[in-house]
């Protein structure tokens, strides 16, 4: 029998979830005759005319929330991963739940917007008279703009073929990717410190958030546990209750500070690594901070860790922005061994509607 690929011990620990969200963009081609030039029109080859809107933008800005929102919902413990997301598979079925819920959203909306969708078109060219004719040109109907809007996905289970091309520099490439997500998710940090001599409790649901997407994916590289050990030591020490103030605030600064840098995280992860098995410590390339791959543990033989035990509702208030355990639910954290046994308490954070513009050239 032919020996497995060494990548096996990841590869069989994650269920790869693909996202197909396709969002139509109420776009068509700008044509010169919308512009009325005239015939001095410069070639193609020097111009590009871009695009011209032929629906309000606003009315397109909840599917591409909803886009977000089932990224968000693979992100929370899942780490980007072959044009998809590595999700441990003990996670993975309830994410299909949550994308499912998503899923329903979207759909909705959709119906609500094609319902709507030529009352809507007469609005957006009564709002621009002088651009109605190419506006009306260019409108679609609405069976063929529903065909142009869904959010599906699928869940995949992946094991390595006998020539698996790249896939080991893929697997290998984890660790970094998951510290490079956590360092865009430590931003939110920046105004809680800056300038500050006291910390908002609501702020530790951003470091809260953060180690759990570690505590999660801490068996894809031995670097990440490292980590998550030292952001328990910090939370240990937070008083339960009133301000966060002196010493204990500053040494949340630098925790900030690691947790904002994807390669001090990986050096830091590393050499704490190398103290604890009395290894040499790993070596790292300057520039990128990558550790070198065949000094560095890069991967554990550990199974992934178990679900956190929270509800269904619960979950949910996670990908639509809640907080991910607050003081209302200790259950969570009591009942879920890679979690902290007493965080401090959080305050609510409503989370803020991003707008999205979708691009284009010329537009109306």
């Amino acid at each position: 029998m032919q020996d497995r690929h060494p990548i096996h011990h990841i590869t069989d620990q994650i269920t790869l979830v693909v996202l197909g969200v396709n969002i139509w963009s109420g776009r068509k081609k700008l044509r010169p005759e919308d512009l009325k030039l005239g015939t001095e029109i410069p070639p193609e080859d020097l111009v590009s005319l871009g695009s011209k809107r032929i629906c309000n933008p606003e009315a397109l800005k909840e599917f591409h929330r909803l886009k977000k929102v089932g990224e968000r919902a693979c992100l929370h413990l899942g780490t980007r991963f072959l044009g998809g997301f590595a999700v441990p598979n003990c996670h993975a079925e309830s994410l299909a739940d949550k994308l499912e819920t998503v899923k329903a959203a979207f759909d909705a909306e959709t119906q609500t917007f094609l319902s709507g969708y030529d009352q809507a078109l007469e609005e957006w060219i009564s709002s621009l008279p002088a651009w109605e004719e190419p506006i009306r040109r260019a409108i679609e109907p609405a069976n063929v703009v529903g065909g142009r809007l869904r959010f599906g996905f699928q869940l995949v289970q992946i094991a390595p073929a006998d020539q698996p091309g790249t896939l080991e520099q893929e697997v290998n490439g984890l660790g970094d990717g998951i510290f490079a997500e956590v360092e865009q998710m430590a931003r939110e940090l920046d105004e809680s410190f800056e300038g500050k001599e006291k910390l908002h409790r609501r702020a530790l649901g951003t470091f809260r958030r953060i180690r759990e997407k570690l505590a999660c994916l801490s068996f894809i590289d031995q670097r990440i546990a490292p980590v998550v050990d030292t952001i328990d030591d910090w939370f240990a020490r937070v008083p339960l209750e009133g301000p966060i103030e002196g010493a204990i605030f500053n040494e949340g600064m630098g925790l900030a500070l690691l947790l904002g840098d994807s390669k001090r995280m990986a050096r830091h992860g590393a050499g704490q690594r190398a103290m604890q098995t009395g290894e040499t410590m790993p070596e790292h390339d300057e520039e990128t901070g990558a550790v070198t791959l065949d000094e560095a543990p890069v991967v554990a033989e550990t199974a992934a860790p178990p679900a956190p035990e929270l509800s269904f509702d619960e979950e949910l208030d996670v990908i639509f922005g809640a907080e991910s355990v607050t003081s209302d639910t200790p259950q969570a954290a009591e009942t879920t061994d890679d979690l902290p046994r007493a965080l401090p308490a959080v305050e609510e954070k409503e989370e803020e509607v991003l707008a999205v513009d979708d691009g284009g050239g010329f537009f109306f």
